[in-house]
């Protein structure tokens, strides 16, 4: 090789050296900016959602600038700011704090949940946490003059975790939103939160499995989400609950100790300790149990009591039973000591007394198996002595709030249509009577003045009044205190006209019912909405709805008739009872009769221009009706929303089975097919001539889908007009607001071709 060839050689080399070297640089490079890519994905990922302080504005704001006054709807409905938990000062009462939820304005895209100030002297109000759309606050406790522990998703994972907000000096003159500080960082939410009156501890609960910790769940949870399982397996009930499949986790109560640092932020001074470790239940209950209400500390702080269901077995499906447990927290070792188990039907809700740790109230029920059996007041003194409280007064409790001096209960209660609450005084002297504080519209949620026993600040709505935070302070003094909504309110057209009405139904008692005049006034005559509600132990009150709403059929010139049917709660416990194994006969008679009897009071009613509406329970009793000439012919249309359309299959499928075995009298569907297929809609097909709009939700698992579509199956196959509503996100309820707006649109589409 001579030495041309060894250059060559050697540039060559070092050309492909040089192209190596290149390679290799890109390849950094371009690691580093995929690096920095990541690292900015990873950041604004972590990063709370900023706030477009040019996307915000309140209803009040929006509905100020409109010119005219239109009739009410279901669009202005759901604009409507949403007030709920108000709570003193906890030191002198002079200022409230609640939440408020806001719509984003005007095309409902997204809402907030914030916490708001007011000063009761001057009716100061301030807005403390910033507003950012589909971030909402809650389950606040206000420790002390400076101190809020609350929940928010406004965490940078964007899960729900414990905040604190530390409020100035003078609220009064702050200018701008407060930044709260983030407490907890689990890879969880945090669904539920209840602080002792000390602020030396907490409790929180977390979905996690039985006998995994918190951490241990969401590593799980990752593993079984990258494994893409597509299959669930179940070796018992419940599958599925009301709007969820029961996959594993539990929602489970955590106790920890608490104090502030330095710097005067709480954090736990011990490891939050699961109360219900390795057993497989929920507390809060599903899905509709809360911590305020199903949990409670003591006096001292040193004691914890709880409400849970017995979730180990497929029992739970046909057994009411729930009981109540309680911890001594001082112990070294955690330990649940049940109080209610010898009663097998529900008990819940305690309520220790803010004087004695020995001392607690409950809710109780004495028939297993029948979810509206009348509920009692327990009280409890720790050795196992039980008094039952007002044992002969023919009320169902509904709520219970300690007096502070531990002398007296505050009672919320439905009576008559109306949420109404009493002061119950003496508790333990078997001559003590409640007396009745508020007997209007519905109230609910009273928290006591810190000072002054006489002095509670509630939430209080009716038919003509959305929601509102009240101060009570004597029978004859009672005002509201917010105003969120009178901007709206002032532009809009609604009925005044309200009332009550009763006539003798069947087994020749009383019956009430609402009547609500259309906005048009009654000059004319006017078609006629006929409402039948659900439950079916429930009734119509006196209330402001966002879902189901009178106000929305009267301002589109229908008169409007609810009748509180044999079934009915609220009107005593007989009348509530006299359903069972009736339930196509009584209610039917009574809805018989009561038509006919509006037809003949109100002669502005066009009897020929009638629809029948119903969800639930009142889709089951539209779809009775539709097999009953004699009542069908009477409407010109009808309208099923979630409706029984065979009972006998309801019972299979329906996630709470002991709801239909009790209803037709306490039987099993194999036990007494013939007590599903007495009243069963399925039964009376032959007779559907009536043009019907059928809705339902595909995550509706207490009535499933199944109802709505076979219903709808057989109109089509009978060749009836009909037509079907079908909502693949929805469950029981319409909850979605587009949606609402959707059904209220076809409803009224429906209605207004047939009443033509």
């Amino acid at each position: 090789m001579n030495s041309f060839d060894s250059c060559d050689l050697i540039k060559s080399k070092l050309k492909i050296c040089e192209t190596v070297i290149k390679y290799i640089c890109w390849g950094l490079l371009v690691v580093f900016i995929l690096f920095i890519i990541c690292a900015i994905g990873v950041y604004f990922k972590k990063k709370p959602l900023a706030w477009n302080g040019t996307d915000y504005q309140s209803n009040s704001e929006y509905y100020k600038q409109l010119t005219g006054i239109h009739e009410f709807s279901q669009l202005d409905n759901l604009r409507l700011d949403r007030l709920s938990s108000p709570r003193f000062h906890p030191n002198n009462g002079k200022n409230v704090i609640y939440l408020r939820t806001q719509y984003h304005m005007p095309d409902l895209k997204g809402s907030s949940t914030t916490l708001h100030w007011i000063d009761l002297e001057t009716n100061k109000t301030v807005q403390l946490t910033r507003p950012i759309w589909n971030i909402h606050d809650q389950s606040f406790y206000w420790i002390d003059n400076k101190t809020i522990l609350f929940l928010s998703n406004r965490a940078s994972s964007n899960l729900t975790q414990l905040f604190q907000l530390n409020l100035p000096d003078d609220v009064s003159v702050t200018s701008h939103y407060l930044d709260p500080i983030q407490i907890t960082d689990y890879p969880l939410n945090i669904d539920h939160l209840l602080v002792n009156r000390q602020g030396t501890r907490l409790a929180f609960s977390c979905q996690v499995y039985a006998n995994l910790s918190i951490q241990q769940t969401a590593d799980r949870q990752t593993i079984e989400k990258a494994r893409s399982i597509s299959v669930y397996k179940f070796d018992k009930l419940f599958i599925r609950y009301w709007n969820e499949y029961i996959l594993g986790p539990r929602n489970h109560p955590f106790v920890v100790s608490i104090e502030r640092n330095k710097n005067g932020i709480f954090n736990f001074t011990t490891t939050p300790t699961d109360v219900l470790f390795d057993v497989d239940a929920d507390s809060p209950t599903r899905s509709f149990g809360n911590s305020a209400s199903q949990w409670s500390f003591s006096a001292s702080g040193n004691k914890f009591a709880y409400t849970r269901k017995h979730d180990e077995t497929s029992t739970v499906a046909w057994s009411t039973n729930s009981d109540i447990y309680t911890v001594d927290l001082t112990a070294s070792k955690l330990i649940s000591v049940c109080i209610t188990c010898e009663n097998v039907a529900a008990d819940a809700n305690p309520r220790y007394s803010p004087i004695d740790d020995q001392v607690l109230v409950y809710r109780s029920q004495s028939i297993p198996g029948y979810p509206a059996d009348q509920v009692k007041i327990k009280w409890y003194n720790g050795s196992h002595s039980k008094r039952t409280l007002l044992d002969r007064w023919d009320r169902t409790i509904d709520a219970i709030t300690w007096s502070l001096d531990g002398q007296s209960l505050f009672l919320e209660l439905g009576e008559e249509g109306r949420h109404v609450i009493y002061k119950f005084s003496n508790i333990l002297s078997a001559s003590s009577t409640p007396i009745r504080l508020i007997s209007s519209g519905s109230s609910h949620d009273a928290n006591i003045h810190p000072t002054n026993n006489e002095i509670f600040i509630f939430t209080h709505d009716s038919i003509t009044k959305p929601c509102n935070v009240y101060l009570y302070e004597s029978l004859t003094s009672m005002r509201p205190i917010t105003i969120h909504n009178n901007n709206l309110l002032d532009k809009i057209r609604m009925s005044t006209v309200v009332e009550t009405f009763n006539f003798t139904g069947s087994k020749s008692e009383i019956v009430s019912g609402w009547h609500i005049q259309p906005v048009s006034g009654t000059a004319k005559k006017a078609p006629l909405a006929f409402l039948i509600h659900g439950g079916p132990q429930s009734s119509w009150y006196d209330t402001w709805g966002y879902s189901s709403n009178f106000q929305i059929f009267a301002s589109q010139g229908y008169a409007v008739i609810a009748i509180n049917f044999h079934g009915s709660d609220s009107y005593g416990q007989n009348f509530t009872d006299s359903i069972t194994g009736q339930y196509g006969t009584l209610p039917y008679e009574d809805l018989q009769i009561g038509l006919q009897e509006v037809l003949q009071r109100y002669s502005y009613i066009d009897g020929n221009r009638v629809v029948a509406l119903g969800g639930s329970y009142g889709g089951y009793m539209v779809n009775w009706i539709a097999g009953h000439p004699e009542m069908s012919r009477r409407f010109k249309a009808l309208i099923s929303h979630a409706g029984l359309f065979d009972l006998r299959e309801m019972a299979y499928s329906t996630d709470v089975v002991v709801l239909m075995e009790h209803e037709v009298g306490g039987f099993t569907p194999y036990e007494n097919p013939d007590a599903f297929e007495k009243f069963n809609p399925i039964n009376h097909v032959a007779n559907w001539t009536q043009p019907m709009l059928i809705s339902h939700g595909r995550h509706d698992y207490r009535v499933p889908d199944t109802q709505g579509i076979s219903a709808f199956t057989a109109l089509q196959r009978r060749g009836i007009p009909s037509r079907m509503l079908y909502f693949p996100t929805e469950g029981h309820a319409i909850s979605n607001p587009h949606n609402s707006l959707i059904w209220y649109h076809e409803v009224f589409d429906w209605m207004n071709k047939w009443i033509a």
